[in-house]
């Protein structure tokens, strides 16, 4: 369990706030964790009561439609610029910035909205059932 001074005692470049209980999140996560060398990130899932209680300013239902994130300066940032951030930190997936390019972000944050709203959908597709306690079972 996390409390607010083992947080700033040890403040990340980044918190991720994720759905636990969606494969395909989860599987991004730990790819990023593996990535995440220098402990750059922090990431919560959604659905820890006990960790989220440390972030009252993140809405969980808000969360469960669009990743959320906190950087460093304490700005909450959401979707693809989550995202990016996160791989750009671990040096992986730097491609990734032409979706924050101006002639592309509109459409890509659309994407990314559709994407998260039918995650769950996706998941199956690939064979995988939900997620408990950040753990995904193959179907």
């Amino acid at each position: 369990m996390m409390n607010l001074r083992s947080i700033a005692m040890n403040k990340p470049d980044l918190v991720i706030f994720f759905d636990g209980q969606c494969p395909l999140c989860c599987n991004e996560m730990r790819a990023l964790k593996t990535a995440d060398h220098q402990a750059q990130i922090l990431l919560v899932d959604v659905h820890d009561t006990d960790t989220m209680s440390c972030y009252p300013s993140i809405d969980k239902q808000r969360a469960l439609s669009i990743l959320h994130g906190i950087d460093q300066q304490g700005q909450l940032l959401y979707g693809l610029d989550v995202t990016v951030l996160a791989w750009r930190l671990v040096n992986r997936h730097r491609w990734l910035f032409i979706t924050r390019m101006p002639i592309l972000k509109g459409i890509s944050d659309r994407m990314y909205l559709l994407f998260a709203k039918h995650r769950m959908r996706l998941s199956r597709w690939f064979g995988q059932t939900q997620c408990q306690e950040g753990v995904c079972q193959k179907k």
